[in-house]
């Protein structure tokens, strides 16, 4: 009888036990929803030489974010899943979306392949918004049509794919060109052309600065460079249109005319005055030639623009370089004397000016590294010899302005690609 009181005491605890147990389960699977249910998990990842980030989200949510949908209980909102990414190409924004121009007449085609239909040819000048790239082929969409184009001599716009720049261009509001330091009639203080206004892609103002695609990734690589150096570039011209150069020629050789100081500062031996401004076809008409200056960085934060982080420069100070940038004179000639701007390494024998600077030697040390080649008698002026060589009888001549931009999130072209 004793015995029989014990089994059932021992499994009269033990049911309690097990009761119990299942009850703290229970709760506890009940709290689990509402701690989930709230927070959203962004995920931060970083290209690496072991796993590059090449893929593409599978599926693209609001302003391009990528987002996993999970089934809630009680019917609560799903938990949105952001990953945000940097950039795995040379740009800090992918090229997908990123606004263009053509510089030349450019077929478009059906296909990414020379042979393709062609469906139309474009005039110089035509903007674009890039949607897919194959090879030296990119697949663009215009105002009213949409092909491929060989894309070795489009322009890129500057700022959609390399945000982090400083971009600064006074001939678009009031320009600073001068010469032995005096202002210039009609020029200096003036609006030269059209090129700034409001950019869709970054959700600001900012200049237009058209470059040919292949210096474009030259100029990333400089800007790398400098940031790895708490530095930024500060570019002040890409682009410019021939009208805008011949006009600028012109007043200036007025001004030299009655001038005899201005005369002796753009003609003093051994220089002419077409080394300060030509009154031909230029790289900067070509698309392949910039005009930069150099600055230190002081805030630097983080930016998310679509789903991608790319740096932001907040606070920077442009350095004083031994002559104001665009001084149209011998004060601003780098080396003691000239040598044809397309030489990659004569320049290196020619000894530079006494009075050149460490930070305008630091600026073309960034330049020169990625390939971009100085001129004897502008501190500020890069070239893409590179492009010159190789497409020299096919590049364009400036006859147009580039006044309108198109431009797209990459996410959303992404989107409408699927």
């Amino acid at each position: 009888m004793l015995k029989n009181q014990k089994t059932i005491l021992t499994l009269l605890f033990i049911s309690i036990a097990i009761i119990i147990g299942l009850s703290v389960y229970v709760f506890s699977q009940r709290q689990v929803p509402q701690q989930q249910a709230n927070p959203i998990t962004i995920e931060i990842e970083e290209p690496s030489d072991e796993e590059p980030l090449d893929e593409e989200p599978d599926e693209g949510g609001d302003n391009g974010e990528e987002s996993i949908d999970e089934e809630q209980p009680g019917g609560e909102e799903p938990v949105e899943q952001t990953v945000l990414v940097y950039e795995a190409s040379a740009f800090e924004l992918p090229v997908q979306g990123a606004g263009g121009y053509t510089s030349v007449e450019t077929k478009l085609h059906d296909s990414a392949t020379e042979d393709s239909t062609e469906l139309a040819t474009l005039p110089a000048g035509t903007p674009f918004y890039v949607i897919e790239e194959q090879g030296n082929w990119w697949r663009i969409q215009m105002e009213d049509a949409e092909g491929w184009i060989d894309n070795r001599l489009a322009f890129i716009n500057l700022p959609d794919v390399i945000p982090s720049i400083i971009y600064d261009n006074p001939n678009n509001y009031a320009s600073i060109f001068r010469s032995s330091f005096t202002d210039i009639p009609g020029i200096t203080g003036e609006k030269l052309y059209e090129g700034h206004g409001f950019n869709e892609r970054l959700g600001k103002d900012e200049f237009i600065m058209p470059i040919i695609y292949s210096t474009a990734e030259k100029i990333a690589e400089a800007q790398q460079a400098a940031l790895a150096n708490n530095e930024t570039l500060v570019v002040m011209e890409a682009y410019r249109p021939f009208s805008a150069q011949v006009l600028v020629n012109e007043q200036l050789s007025a001004l030299a005319e009655e001038n005899e100081e201005i005369m002796a500062g753009l003609t003093e031996a051994p220089w002419t005055m077409n080394w300060f401004i030509n009154e031909s076809v230029s790289n900067h008409q070509r698309g392949l030639a910039v005009d930069l200056t150099l600055a230190r960085i002081e805030t630097l934060e983080d930016r998310i623009i679509d789903h991608y982080i790319v740096p932001q420069i907040i606070e920077y100070a442009v350095y004083e370089m031994y002559s104001p940038i665009f001084e149209l004179s011998t004060a601003a000639a780098m080396l003691m004397r000239p040598i044809a701007a397309r030489d990659r390494v004569g320049w290196q024998e020619i000894p530079y000016q006494d009075y050149v600077n460490e930070e305008a030697l630091r600026l073309e040390a960034y330049m020169f590294e990625a390939d971009l080649i100085p001129i004897a008698s502008e501190w500020w002026h890069f070239n893409d010899i590179d492009v010159l060589e190789e497409f020299e009888e096919e590049l364009g001549d400036g006859g147009f302005q580039l006044e309108r931009l198109l431009n797209q999130l990459p996410s959303s072209v992404e989107e409408a690609s699927e």
